[in-house]
């Protein structure tokens, strides 16, 4: 070593060691302690940020400056009494690594804003790596493993609770639409009559919706719905499985070190991974079987587990029509990754998946569906006759500086900080190129395809369920791969960080359980007023209120292309003698003008719940 690097050395020891003496570490996590804790009680009478002022004034000086001290006398007397253990600095250590989360997390406790919860998190995530990094966190790979595993269990069904209330409460506070909850509930009121998965809402005529997705998959929850046909089965099944993914992380963590605490800390990255618990809120998907699929399938991969490889990637396959793209990834992963023998099976599990998205695609192409979800999703990289697939390929590999400018605009740029923030940007944390094929499906799934179609590039929806499992699982690899000193502080430092991103977005959704809550009894009321209308009718609706009349054989979606409108007055609703009758949303524009002409054809008006709905009769 250089006498400059033995100098960098000594300084960097001599302020760490005054840094120490004056007992810094202790008094900023006392302080970050009693921070979090002023927010919870006094949040709620004066918010810390826009009644600012009244909240400081709420804080006496003489209370501020007296438990502080008091708290560094409590950490002082404990280092005291562990003055003699292999590391004294222990107790501070992990003091200031909670309390730093812990004020994070109460900071930013429902407020929904990015910016400013990457700037606390930038904060506070340097204090909680030092205190990760201070110690010999080796004591805590010594926590029995029942109650590591106890403690994952334990957050994850807390967490699928909270996820299946938030998404009931948004359901029964009309908050979700015909796309995609209205579509699900109809499909599966006929799963559960024919085993057919016909739809009329979905296109506004009677089609399979294997004609539009190949989502076979979805037979798997037909016993379930059967025992409980509700809307509400489908909502809690859909967090039920994307938590449950969780059982294989453990395991992934189990076969590359991740002992004691860690183990707790590895899960924590899934459990409250923002691409995952997220998209749970938006209605209801056949992406969710993806989580649970896809880490099975990882880890059976990472044991390489042969036959449980062919028959998850059958699965994954099964969910819908683009599913292959990750079985195509993933098999290349194995092949790069393998010598001999197990290199077939990546190069068999590839093949196989591309020859089933040629024909699952060839087939949703017969129908006209494959070509308009092409389009839909990657006009912005076609033109001419230089269309489809193969055209997409070509376009891009003539002009790469068009697709990268694509990939980095602001929009896309925000989200990819929003996936990888969390994850302390762990995927890219390596040297071996063939992991980097696990990061394909989340560049086209997501980045490309955002694009033109920004709802992939959107937290709120379904379009992270599978990419974020690919991120989590190179993620963990990664850290596995430091030191053992570096992977405990890394992985410790991105369970937190993962911790500080999820509560501004799972609290955000408080406000439909308080909304709920707040007017149930009004929410009720157009329960019973929708629940007049007979089981065997023929029913157009508002968006609103289509998934909660969805239970029959023919609804339609209520559009703008159901009405003939000039100078913003409704002149003409078509086909308005195909159905019996007609859900309205009192409070959009059109309703008026709906109404007057339902009733000069003869509708009368059938039911109502005051300033929310209007049912008309034929």
């Amino acid at each position: 070593m250089s006498e400059e690097s033995n100098i960098q050395v000594k300084d960097e020891q001599a302020f760490s060691g005054l840094f120490k003496s004056f007992g810094l570490p202790r008094i900023i996590a006392v302080y970050f302690w009693f921070a979090g804790i002023d927010l919870i009680f006094i949040k709620n009478k004066y918010d810390a940020l826009s009644m600012w002022q009244e909240y400081i004034l709420a804080i006496p000086t003489y209370v501020f400056i007296l438990r502080i001290l008091l708290g560094f006398a409590v950490l002082t007397f404990i280092r005291f009494l562990m003055r003699k253990s292999k590391d004294p600095e222990l107790a501070d250590s992990v003091a200031l690594f909670t309390g730093s989360v812990f004020f994070a997390c109460q900071t930013l406790f429902r407020v929904n804003n990015f910016y400013f919860t990457a700037g606390v998190f930038a904060v506070c995530i340097v204090f909680a790596v030092y205190a990760a990094g201070r110690s010999d966190t080796s004591v805590f790979e010594r926590f029995p493993y029942t109650a590591c595993l106890i403690t994952v269990f334990l957050a994850a069904a807390l967490l699928t609770s909270y996820l299946c209330y938030v998404s009931y409460c948004r359901h029964m506070t009309y908050n979700t639409a015909c796309f995609d909850m209205g579509i699900f509930s109809q499909m599966f009121h006929r799963m559960k009559q024919d085993l057919t998965m016909t739809t009329t809402c979905e296109r506004d005529y009677l089609l399979s919706h294997l004609n539009v997705h190949s989502s076979f998959i979805l037979y798997l929850l037909l016993p379930v719905y059967m025992l409980f046909p509700s809307t509400t089965t489908l909502l809690i099944c859909q967090s039920v499985l994307c938590m449950s993914g969780v059982i294989p992380v453990v395991l992934i963590a189990k076969k590359h070190g991740f002992r004691g605490l860690f183990t707790v800390f590895v899960s924590f990255i899934y459990i409250f991974n923002s691409g995952l618990f997220t998209a749970c809120f938006f209605h209801f998907h056949e992406n969710c079987f993806l989580p649970p699929i896809l880490m099975w399938l990882l880890y059976a991969v990472d044991s390489r587990k042969t036959l449980p490889i062919y028959i998850l990637s059958f699965l994954t396959m099964m969910v819908k029509e683009d599913a292959p793209l990750y079985i195509i990834c993933i098999g290349l992963y194995l092949l790069a990754d393998e010598k001999g023998k197990k290199r077939f099976h990546g190069a068999a599990i590839a093949l196989a998946a591309l020859i089933y998205f040629v024909f699952i695609m060839y087939r949703l192409g017969s129908t006209g569906s494959g070509d308009m979800m092409m389009e839909q999703r990657f006009s912005i990289l076609t033109f001419g006759e230089n269309t489809g697939f193969s055209g997409i390929v070509t376009n891009v590999l003539k002009n790469p500086s068009y697709l990268f400018s694509l990939l980095f605009s602001e929009r896309s740029l925000v989200f990819i900080l929003q996936i990888m923030l969390p994850l302390l940007f762990l995927p890219f944390a390596t040297t071996k190129i063939r992991r980097y094929f696990l990061m394909l499906p989340f560049v086209i799934m997501n980045l490309v395809i955002g694009a033109c179609y920004h709802y992939a590039v959107d937290l709120g929806f379904h379009y992270t369920f599978g990419t974020s499992c690919l991120l989590i699982f190179l993620a963990i690899i990664n850290a596995s791969d430091l030191k053992d000193g570096n992977k405990r502080t890394v992985i410790a430092a991105a369970a937190a960080a993962s911790l500080i991103f999820a509560v501004p977005l799972l609290s955000a959704n408080l406000d439909y359980c308080d909304e709920y809550q707040k007017n149930r009894s009004y929410y009720q009321a157009i329960e019973e007023c929708l629940a007049k209308i007979p089981g065997d009718a023929s029913v157009i609706a508002d968006t609103k209120y289509l998934p909660h009349v969805a239970a029959r054989n023919e609804v339609y979606l209520l559009s703008e292309e159901d009405l003939v409108t000039a100078d913003g007055r409704v002149l003409m609703v078509k086909d308005k003698e195909k159905y019996d009758y007609f859900v309205l949303n009192e409070n959009d524009g059109n309703t008026d003008g709906i109404a007057s002409i339902l009733e000069s054809s003869g509708f009368t008006r059938f039911a109502e719940c005051k300033g929310a709905v209007i049912i008309y009769k034929k």
